[in-house]
């Protein structure tokens, strides 16, 4: 049985006007339903597929007439001077079903994310690789430009290799995010975190890959204090390489938020997706993607379903 709003809650969202869902109750989760993967994903998957010896995706050598007496033939690559640094810049446009995400009065509408992305990853000692992020995107609205908003997020760790449990690699970060609606203008949101979490990636074959990700990100501090959460969340991934350049990836992600300063709150959001990569060149990638979205709230208020889906396009560079 739902319980009612308590008289703050709903003094809240009445302050907040009908599109509070996204801009004004929880800013930052909007970015939770976008393709994109976890901040420190891609410095995850360097660690696990940098291999000097081996030219990932198509390792295999063409097959020729000699393999029954050869065996299985891999191409190997010269050892290239390790790149630390990484920028992106990149640019998508979507469609969404409900663009505030509201549980009742839904509205459709086009927008527009464009950003900048830096990482940098250095092996420290052995195991032990220490990595950093930093990356600012605007959003914008082609209808509900009361939406728009610019989303900031660094994190900076330690990853640690540990082949002795499967080469799973352990992952320790202090996260930061803000959420403005200027790019000069105050904090509609701002958090300090401590992220905890496990990342395994498993290659089937030169053409099939899963990983598998469980995360805690434990609140340090938050304003206002009423979006201070706990999230624990746990991500699946399938890619099928279709040819050199072109890959299909199919993602489920499971989070909990426990809103411990907003009476009460507990969500369960549950993403689905479906990716098209094609990557022409090293440094470009252009994509299609469709997501599905299902959060539920022990408050109905916050509970919605959503659609996403749109074209993307990133340029990346290694210095």
């Amino acid at each position: 049985m739902r319980c009612f709003l308590p008289i703050s809650l709903l003094a809240l969202l009445l302050a907040s006007g009908p599109l509070f869902a996204q801009t004004f109750s929880d800013p930052a989760r909007a970015v939770s339903g976008l393709p994109a993967a976890a901040p420190s994903s891609d410095l995850l998957a360097d660690t696990v597929t940098d291999d000097p010896g081996l030219d990932n995706p198509g390792v295999e050598a063409p097959t020729s007439a000699a393999d029954s007496d050869m065996g299985l033939q891999l191409i190997l690559r010269n050892n290239e001077k390790k790149r630390h640094f990484r920028a992106s810049v990149d640019t998508s446009t979507f469609w969404t079903d409900n663009a505030a995400n509201v549980s009742a009065g839904e509205q459709e509408d086009w927008f527009a994310v464009g950003g900048v992305n830096v990482t940098w990853q250095q092996r420290v000692k052995g195991r032990f690789i220490a990595d950093a992020q930093l990356g600012v995107h605007a959003f914008r609205y082609d209808q509900l430009q009361v939406l728009d908003y610019e989303y900031w997020d660094g994190n900076v760790g330690l990853i640690v290799q540990m082949p002795e449990l499967w080469d799973t690699l352990l992952f320790a970060q202090y996260g930061y995010q803000r959420v403005t609606q200027d790019f000069d203008a105050e904090a509609l949101y701002e958090a300090h975190s401590a992220r905890l979490g496990l990342f395994r990636a498993f290659t089937i074959n030169r053409l099939n890959s899963v990983f598998i990700t469980v995360q805690s990100q434990l609140a340090l501090a938050a304003e206002p204090e009423t979006l201070e959460r706990h999230e624990h969340s746990a991500s699946l991934g399938y890619t099928l390489r279709l040819s050199r350049t072109l890959s299909l990836m199919a993602s489920y992600r499971l989070v909990y938020y426990d809103y411990f300063n907003l009476e009460g709150r507990q969500d369960w959001y549950q993403n689905a997706g479906l990716a098209l990569t094609y990557k022409p060149k090293e440094w470009l990638e252009l994509g299609l993607s469709y997501n599905y979205t299902v959060n539920r709230s022990n408050y109905d208020a916050f509970s919605f379903n959503s659609q996403l889906a749109g074209p993307s396009l990133a340029a990346r560079i290694r210095f």
